[in-house]
């Protein structure tokens, strides 16, 4: 199992939603924090996982703390994309009690989301097999996505676009504007020829149309089983280099037989706008002497 580091665009993206949380919760303000905690008393906490998963957002910790107490420290005991049993240790806390309370919701709030999207993309890789890789989408929330696309890569699953000029993504939409598929690939390719062209097409007919213009992929909108089988075999039939994307209500329970009936991948809007939040808590250690 491949342990996962954020890079420095993902680490800076976490600091500015960090900031953002806890200036939204008004951590500098908190006032039961205040009530009853004494401002020099410190304390030893460790966040765990209440069910089992994979994990995502370690880091988060040592940034909010960084943003928020620069004299508190955190420290990871587990890696990115660890599989977890409930109950194991992830991250260990020391510093002032305030600063740790004011900042906890902030904490595992993050690491929830991101432990979530990296547990549901797990469950998909597994059921999909070896034989199809399954990829994310832009259903992501604002702000969040180099992070939650992030922990669609701890859970073994694969990046689509980050943005809109990362790759070509040609839709019906597009041909409203009065080229024909032949026009719009061709542009793509002498626009930008390092960039990925994928159609997307919703009908075997469409699919057969674009099929000679060998883009990188073609995306199979919403087709059932036989269709998917229909597309392959025509795509095996011509021995074409052309990669087949199902998208479309791939769900959990039925990606298996996507990826038997011919996908090579399947995209799922549900990684980052559905993935049910880990359950995390902290629970507290050591109550440090006050100073």
């Amino acid at each position: 199992m491949t342990d996962f580091r954020m890079n420095p665009q993902e680490r800076e993206a976490a600091r500015v939603l960090v900031e953002l949380a806890l200036a939204e919760d008004h951590a500098e303000e908190d006032l039961t924090a205040r009530l009853a905690l004494s401002p020099d008393a410190t304390v030893e906490v460790v966040i765990r996982n209440r069910e089992g998963g994979t994990v995502c957002g370690v880091e988060i910790a040592a940034i909010t703390l960084e943003v928020f107490a620069s004299s508190a420290r955190a420290e990871s005991r587990v890696a990115d994309g660890k599989r977890c049993d409930a109950g194991e240790e992830l991250v260990r806390l020391t510093g002032r009690w305030r600063d740790i309370v004011s900042t906890e919701r902030t904490i595992l709030n993050l690491m929830g989301m991101l432990s979530g999207t990296a547990t549901l993309t797990r469950a998909f890789v597994d059921a999909a097999g070896s034989t199809c890789r399954v990829l994310d989408t832009r259903k992501t929330y604002p702000g969040a996505r180099l992070l939650q696309k992030y922990a669609v890569r701890c859970g073994g699953g694969e990046n689509h676009r980050f943005h809109l000029a990362d790759g070509f993504l040609v839709k019906d939409n597009h041909r409203h504007g009065g080229l024909s598929w032949t026009e719009l690939v061709a542009r793509a390719r002498a626009e930008n020829a390092n960039l990925p062209v994928v159609i997307e097409v919703d009908s075997l007919d469409q699919f057969e149309e674009v099929l000679p213009l060998r883009p990188d992929r073609i995306l199979l909108d919403n087709f059932d089983l036989a269709d998917i089988r229909r597309a392959r075999e025509i795509r095996d039939r011509v021995e074409s280099p052309v990669g087949l994307e199902v998208s479309g209500g791939i769900r959990l329970e039925t990606v298996a037989a996507v990826a038997a009936a011919g996908a090579d991948c399947v995209s799922v809007g549900a990684l980052t706008h559905s993935a049910p939040a880990w359950d995390i808590g902290m629970d507290l250690v050591d109550r440090g002497a006050e100073s």
